[in-house]
């Protein structure tokens, strides 16, 4: 498959089945729902008078966040569906619909970019990685999460998710998903939330770690490596956070883009 095809395909599946899970009380709460990495590097780093690019905001769990603390965003995602929640969730930002291989953003024009769980849904992760740098000021800040190569989910999605995928494609198949697997990847989650997790959320979960057309995994080594081509040095990593590990980067005060 081509990549134009297969980002495509990513389109149509997020805006039939958007990464979107949160309850009226996660929206009240939204606090909890970040991940700790990212929230140490919003309370060092971010603040009302920085800018910040969201690359990839999906249905907006972060744009909202950032939205409560009076953070300034342009909050970009290639999903119509997703930038729609996002924009419900919070209107005071600002919402474009783009794919993050090419941004219609200026160089350097951003203190913070955040893109946490994105670049490897894309066609080109590599590609995307540097569209985050580009848009990045000398001595700004770049959060990044993205699929931890050696976690258990590769294994899954790779090996089990991939005649899941198999059967979704087909009317039988989807059907057979649905009756069986579906409920029980519902039963899980509620459990594991005491009984929060709602059956849309648990769908779209399931929709965005199994059936999604695209996931590609990184090694830490690896990253680091296309932030050093990037002029990004990295000050913080974080291991530990479920299927994806975090990198914060700064941007070399040196650094030249033409």
């Amino acid at each position: 498959m081509s990549k134009a095809d297969l980002q495509k395909e990513t389109v149509l599946h997020y805006d039939d089945f958007p990464f979107d899970f949160l309850t009226a009380e996660d929206e009240r709460n939204i606090e909890q729902w970040q991940p700790a990495p990212f929230m140490r590097f919003a309370n060092q780093y971010l603040d009302a008078d920085t800018q910040v690019a969201e690359i990839g905001c999906g249905p907006g769990r972060a744009t909202l966040f950032m939205a409560k603390r009076d953070i300034p965003v342009v909050a970009i995602d290639v999903s119509a569906g997703s930038l729609l929640l996002a924009r419900r969730r919070a209107p005071q930002c600002q919402f474009v619909r783009a794919s993050n291989l090419d941004l219609p953003l200026r160089d350097a024009s951003f203190a913070a970019v955040v893109s946490d769980g994105v670049i490897h849904h894309t066609p080109d992760a590599w590609r995307s990685f540097c569209e985050l740098a580009r848009v990045l000021i000398p001595g700004g800040m770049l959060y990044l999460g993205v699929y931890r190569r050696r976690r258990y989910y590769y294994y899954v999605y790779t090996w089990l998710g991939r005649p899941i995928r198999w059967l979704e494609r087909r009317g039988w198949g989807n059907l057979l998903i649905h009756l069986t697997l579906l409920p029980l990847y519902y039963l899980v989650h509620k459990v594991k939330s005491r009984g929060k997790r709602t059956w849309h959320g648990a769908k779209n979960f399931f929709y965005d770690y199994i059936i999604t057309p695209q996931a590609t995994f990184h090694t830490r080594e690896e990253i680091e490596l296309w932030g050093q081509r990037n002029a990004l040095e990295l000050v913080e990593y974080d291991e530990h956070v479920g299927n994806v590990h975090a990198f914060v980067f700064r941007k070399s005060a040196e650094a030249e883009w033409k």
